[in-house]
């Protein structure tokens, strides 16, 4: 379980994920139970807190619908994440991803207050 800023930054990244989709699932459009999906896994630390790196799905789109759902059908998922997302920041999200990364505790108070202050301009404009 995550503790401290890591927590913090968890769920900050969420809440970024989903105001970043005008919060709402970003497959089928519903604004009820949504999740913040991270396209690579959150063990990966260097992606992990990047919202680029996040897309929000219902609880249906995220887990449960075996036809499509990132955890169920990930197949589908990533085929239609493909035409979703442009290619060229999928690839860098890959070459992120495929890199390693320790944050300092600095550069996660650093990073806390970036994600923060997108939420709070975000919100602002709502």
């Amino acid at each position: 379980m995550a503790k401290g800023i890591d927590k913090k930054l968890d769920d900050a990244w969420s809440l970024l994920v989903k105001l970043r989709s005008g919060m709402k699932c970003e497959y089928c459009g519903k604004t009820e139970t949504l999740n913040s999906h991270h396209i690579y896994t959150r063990r990966n630390r260097s992606t992990r807190w990047d919202v680029k790196n996040g897309i929000c799905l219902c609880v249906s789109h995220h887990t449960f619908n075996s036809t499509f759902s990132a955890h169920q059908a990930p197949l589908e998922f990533i085929e239609w994440l493909k035409t979703y997302r442009n290619s060229e920041e999928i690839d860098s999200l890959k070459i992120k991803a495929n890199s390693t990364m320790k944050f300092m505790k600095f550069e996660k108070d650093i990073l806390l207050e970036e994600l923060q202050k997108e939420i709070y301009d975000i919100k602002k404009t709502l």
